[in-house]
């Protein structure tokens, strides 16, 4: 079984995986390689720099996270840019996984905030949107970002609406909940899923 887990910011994809995890699964994070990729690999740094200017590191070189999200919310051609830079190596880390745990007879959870704007879902055989109410997410982001109310707003607003992955999802799980609820739905719906197989 690969299933891949996506859904808004804030909703709960990290909670889901650290609960599949916790099963013995193997978790792909499209976010720990992003976060690997552009701040180890010299070429996708170069390639950011190049891409998006100098003003997004910081003085010693580690890339500036908060001044990224500045510069792709303020200009979604930026984003694009990013995103040209970033999916290519991401999609073949995923795809060399998820081969290798075809051949293994491995189940594997694939979790990314754009697996389907990145069109991974169709690497995937169950897609799970995570999903919660925009209040919950704006105070979720807010507390865990440190970031005021209008700012949390934009970042919202940048991803594609929850409505239009919701339609896409072969499950949606709701997170509106306190967590161990949550924490409870995803255990259930995990061992439903793979009793299904």
């Amino acid at each position: 079984m690969i299933l891949g887990i996506t859904g808004g910011i804030c909703t709960g994809k990290s909670v889901a995986t650290d609960v599949i995890r916790a099963f013995g699964v193997r978790v792909i994070d499209c976010d720990e390689i992003s976060h690997y990729l552009s701040g180890y690999v010299p070429e996708i740094i170069q390639q950011i720099r190049a891409a998006l200017g100098s003003g997004v590191f910081q003085p010693a070189g580690a890339l500036n996270r908060r001044a990224v999200a500045d510069v792709i919310l303020g200009d979604p051609r930026q984003r694009q840019r990013l995103e040209a830079i970033l999916h290519p190596p991401i999609g073949r880390m995923v795809d060399a996984n998820v081969a290798f745990a075809r051949g293994a007879s491995q189940d594997l959870v694939v979790s990314a905030p754009l697996l389907i704007e990145a069109g991974l879902q169709n690497r995937v055989d169950h897609l799970w949107v995570i999903s919660s109410t925009h209040a919950h997410q704006l105070e979720r982001l807010s507390a865990r970002s440190g970031i005021d109310t209008t700012t949390a707003e934009k970042w919202i607003a940048a991803q594609m609406p929850m409505e239009q992955k919701e339609k896409l999802a072969d499950t949606v799980l709701t997170n509106n909940g306190t967590l161990a609820e949550f924490r409870q739905l995803v255990a259930k719906e995990w061992c439903q899923l793979v009793e299904q197989v």
